[in-house]
């Protein structure tokens, strides 16, 4: 039976209990009527005031997580005057994406004798991605359990979960520095870009292999080989977003080496771009657009390798200088691209090798 016939059937009885107490005119009956209305006027007020009166509002420890962590919300509910309820619960689904399962939590409050009451959950593990929470649904039920009534409000509340960093050593090498890390399977492949030009004299802090023994001998003096102005190295970050179906974790992981290599590189105030590899590749120039990579790293979904090789091979930064190149697998398609690159190329990836 639906309230409002629930209500009519309460208001006939109460009309008919007044109606007796008038005919019979006893004690018994004037207080059974009086009894009846007291009643009458508490659930009349239930169907109109707990629910549309009630306030709710919405706050999160923050809105800026990382993946995995654990995420507490807090929801108060506010009223000008209180009213005695039986029974008062919250329910909110959880945004998809932020976990694995589709989950709606019910939240139940203390019973609703204060004009304020405030409860909390928590999220575990919550995902990487923009999470926007939109509606609650507020259900209050009288003492009795003879009414109850839903409300959804409409609170939006948008949480932007980034990549966790994972520990991210840079390559050994004399342009980058750093040390090796258990995530990277590193290829390095250099060519001499400068050119000698003549000798000068040999100054203190010259590398010994720049020596020209043989100038040294005729002049007599240790003499030091000069080269032609080296073209500028530039350090470039690729990262190639091609995984498997079924591979998402490893998506994902690549994701967190991604923001690794980034703050090491900031640590060491190392100029670098960053290459993404997708339909249209993309390039970031850091740190003038932190927050357009900021804005890749919470939406970036992966790709099917088998669009991405020849995409990769004609889009790689065709430069001399040092090459980051981080990527879910190392397949047979990422082995060919260390051959199209100049200068020195490092492979990071996020689980063991697999052939493709």
């Amino acid at each position: 039976m639906k309230n409002w016939m629930k209500l009519f059937v309460v208001w006939a009885a109460a009309f008919g209990l007044y109606a007796f107490a008038r005919i019979e005119g006893s004690i018994v009956a004037s207080t059974l009527w009086w009894s009846f209305a007291v009643l009458t006027v508490y659930w009349t007020l239930f169907m109109i005031y707990p629910v549309t009166a009630a306030n709710v509002s919405r706050r999160v420890t923050t809105k800026r997580l990382v993946s995995g962590q654990a995420m507490d919300v807090e929801l108060r509910i506010e009223r000008k005057y209180p009213f005695l309820i039986g029974m008062v619960t919250l329910e909110e689904r959880l945004p998809q994406r932020l976990i694995d399962e589709d989950k709606t939590i019910i939240v139940p409050v203390d019973r609703f004798f204060r004009r304020a009451e405030v409860v909390h959950y928590e999220v575990d593990a919550i995902k990487r991605g923009i999470h926007v929470f939109d509606r609650t649904i507020l259900h209050v039920r009288d003492v009795f359990g003879l009414f109850d009534r839903k409300r959804t409000l409409r609170l939006e509340t948008v949480v932007e979960v980034s990549p966790a960093e994972l520990p991210f050593d840079l390559p050994r090498d004399e342009h980058v520095g750093g040390r090796g890390e258990q995530y990277r399977q590193m290829r390095t492949y250099t060519e001499v870009a400068n050119t000698t030009s003549g000798v000068r004299e040999y100054a203190a802090g010259d590398r010994i292999g720049r020596i020209d023994w043989k100038a040294s001998a005729r002049r007599g003096n240790l003499m030091t080989k000069t080269f032609d102005q080296e073209q500028e190295k530039k350090l470039s970050l690729v990262f190639v977003p091609a995984v498997s179906a079924g591979y998402e974790e490893a998506f994902e992981r690549s994701l967190s080496l991604l923001v690794g290599a980034i703050r090491q590189l900031e640590r060491k105030n190392l100029p670098f771009e960053l290459y993404v590899i997708e339909e249209q590749v993309r390039l970031f120039h850091l740190p003038d657009q932190s927050a357009d990579v900021g804005h890749y790293l919470l939406t970036a979904t992966p790709e099917a390798e088998g669009r991405l090789v020849e995409r990769v091979k004609r889009n790689l930064p065709q430069q001399n200088g040092d090459l980051i190149l981080i990527s879910p697998f190392e397949t047979s398609s990422i082995r060919e691209l260390m051959h199209e690159t100049q200068g020195s190329y490092h492979l990071y990836t996020a689980v063991s090798e697999v052939t493709g």
